[in-house]
């Protein structure tokens, strides 16, 4: 019997360190997963701030089908103006998969390719885009990457302008929520997203164009942006919505069917207007340094900052804000205007809402022999009125 009892407690003892339990509620799941869906992967972040209000696996690589686009038509508007007319090459007409019906060797402005990308998601838009601009597929999908990795986003790798699978194609929830919110500061990619319907010149015919974004017409608050579907990357959607003067964008990644990527997204941006306010953060954003210098042609530093900020925020969330300043603590002259100084930083817990850098504003010059005599004659006269 006691072997018995020796067997069961060494069993425990294995079941306990190499597969821990993990209650169903699990303590260390993001705060910022607050309400169910199905979804795999999901995000929502704040239009203005860039703030991240929802998270589900927002961090993970996934594909992105044709959400690829978003990150085309920033490459079409940055390097072409939108009147410039664009010849279609063959192999546009048979690309496959969703299309807006080019035909090889027409003639079509980059305005109707924009619109042909992000209403009925034509692969034969896209492809006629990262010819024209890059010259061939790979040297426009590096020129894609490469303008990720400008906007600071380092998770992601584009093997196509239009998003069918590919072993070096993805990125990730989070990821496509910064690039759809760099995009939508373009009028014109902002106006294509927000539009259900559109008739277009694409150059040997007309062709009425349907937006494959149903949020359009089903949701009152949607104002874009993008679907996709392949069968790597399953339905996603990048939607944007707009509450009360709030803007909020939603990636949903990987779901089962085309209503439950409409329906997630719903779900989560509704949660989201719930549960944040625009709040002003001004008051937390009164700053004064008073740096002394060493040799310097000034005996201190001193600037005072004031910024006006408004983020959505919880009044929880609110009521926790604290300030991080730091500066250095002694200047030694010579040091020139545009030096780094310091830093403020706005926190909710460990969580960054606001930063600033601090810059030096002027030339701290080292003082010379005339600026010491001045000094000495200065604090003589000082001493005789004292006296």
């Amino acid at each position: 019997m006691k072997k018995i009892y020796k067997i069961l407690f060494a069993l425990s003892f294995i079941s306990i360190k190499f597969f821990p339990y993990f209650p169903h509620n699990n303590i260390y799941a993001s705060s910022k997963d607050f309400v169910e869906i199905s979804s795999p992967a999901a995000v929502v972040i704040d239009f203005d701030t860039g703030r991240v209000l929802y998270e589900k696996n927002a961090t993970e690589k996934r594909k992105m089908a044709s959400l690829t686009k978003i990150m085309t038509s920033i490459m079409l508007v940055e390097n072409c103006n939108l009147d410039e007319i664009i010849e279609v090459p063959k192999e546009a007409a048979w690309i496959g998969g969703s299309t807006a019906g080019l035909r090889a060797n027409d003639k079509v402005s980059a305005r109707s390719l924009l619109y042909g990308m992000l209403l009925p998601s034509g692969n034969d838009c896209a492809y006629t885009v990262g010819i024209h601009i890059g010259g061939s597929v790979e040297n426009f999908a590096k020129m894609m990457t490469n303008k990720a990795l400008e906007m600071g986003i380092t998770d992601t790798s584009f093997a196509n302008a239009h998003g069918l699978d590919a072993e070096t194609h993805y990125t990730s929830a989070l990821s496509l929520a910064k690039i759809t919110k760099y995009a939508l500061r373009n009028k014109y990619i902002n106006e294509a997203v927000n539009t259900r319907q559109a008739t277009i010149d694409l150059g040997s015919h007309t062709k009425t164009l349907n937006n494959t974004n149903a949020l359009l017409r089903t949701y009152e608050y949607a104002d874009g942006v993008k679907t996709g579907f392949t069968n790597g990357a399953n339905r996603c959607l990048v939607a944007s919505a707009t509450k009360d003067g709030s803007r909020y964008i939603a990636v949903i990644l990987g779901a089962e069917t085309s209503q439950k990527r409409f329906s997630d997204a719903r779900t989560v941006l509704d949660a989201c207007f719930d549960k944040y306010k625009k709040r002003d953060i001004s008051k937390y954003l009164n700053f004064y340094i008073n740096i002394p210098t060493t040799k310097g042609n000034i005996a201190y530093y001193e600037r005072s900052y004031k910024e006006k900020f408004d983020i959505p925020l919880t009044d929880e969330e609110y009521d926790k804000i604290y300030i991080k300043q730091s500066n250095i603590e002694n200047i030694v002259a010579p040091l020139d205007i545009g030096t780094k100084i310091g830093d403020i930083e706005v926190l909710i817990d460990d969580e960054i809402i606001y930063s600033k850098e601090l810059f030096l504003e002027e030339n701290i010059y080292k003082k010379g022999i005339l600026d010491y005599i001045h000094d000495g004659l200065k604090n003589m006269f000082l001493s005789k009125q004292i006296l």
